[in-house]
């Protein structure tokens, strides 16, 4: 029989995001096996991940327009997505192959990378699937599927990282990045005053990103027992933010 209320299993899983507490640690306090941890856990992550699918994330433009900020509607109106790249730290896998791929010079570690794209409004609207570390922002941008849901007309806000104007132009799409220092190039005012606009509405695909990694069990390093649940496991973690306050008033 069911050792646990449903209750009870929801909050072992929600316990496990939140403060990634491990399988021994979490079968002790719930007086259960450790297998049982584990099955109940996947189960439940998939169970969440194929429910959260069903609510559509990505907003049509007239939704964005209708919960588009000040900050955002005086200087930046077209704007569909905020932009930005993030790395999870991930144990070492131990095919050799793989380790090469998920090594990340920037943070020094196996990771996995995702793309995450915030409305205006700061609601997170798409999580990529999950890639290996070593790939570009440009190459995470062409593959993950998001040039496919824009449309004409809209804008792209990212940092310069994310140098993709010749992916969104013929699409028909705008790219607002921080202008880049050629050099020895002094920046004009204009260019001062462009990455100060930028920056301070660009903050919140940062502040949107650190809401995820409050969950403990993604901030941390990902063991290779949650591997084959690594990606459900980040999305589900981006939808429940999307239940705390919006992010930008």
């Amino acid at each position: 029989g069911r050792k646990l209320t449903l209750e009870n299993e929801f909050f072992l899983v929600m316990v496990r995001l939140r403060l990634g507490l491990d399988v021994e640690d979490l079968a002790d306090r719930f007086d259960i096996s450790s297998s049982t941890v584990s099955r109940l856990f996947t189960s439940w992550i998939n169970l969440m991940y194929c429910k959260f699918a069903e609510l559509p994330m990505w907003m049509s433009r007239k939704k964005i327009d209708k919960l588009m900020p000040l900050c955002f509607k005086k200087w930046y109106p077209s704007t569909r997505t905020v932009i930005d790249g993030t790395e999870f730290f991930i144990e070492r896998p131990s095919n050799l192959g793989r380790q090469t791929a998920t090594w990340s010079n920037y943070k020094n570690h196996n990771t996995m990378k995702a793309l995450i794209c915030i409305s205006p409004d700061g609601t997170v609207t798409f999580v990529s699937n999950l890639f290996e570390g070593a790939i570009s922002d440009c190459e995470l941008v062409e593959q993950c599927g998001l040039l496919s849901m824009l449309e004409p007309g809209d804008s792209v806000m990212a940092d310069k990282g994310f140098d993709i104007q010749h992916l969104l132009a013929p699409i028909r799409v705008r790219l607002n990045i921080p202008p880049f220092r050629r050099g020895e190039q002094v920046f004009t005012p204009d260019a001062v005053m462009k990455t100060k606009k930028i920056a301070a509405v660009r903050i919140h695909v940062e502040r949107a990103i650190n809401r995820i990694k409050e969950f403990s069990l993604v901030s941390g390093v990902i063991p290779n027992s949650l591997w084959d649940i690594a990606e459900q496991t980040i999305h589900v973690c981006a939808y429940l933010t999307n239940f705390q306050p919006a992010l930008v008033g």
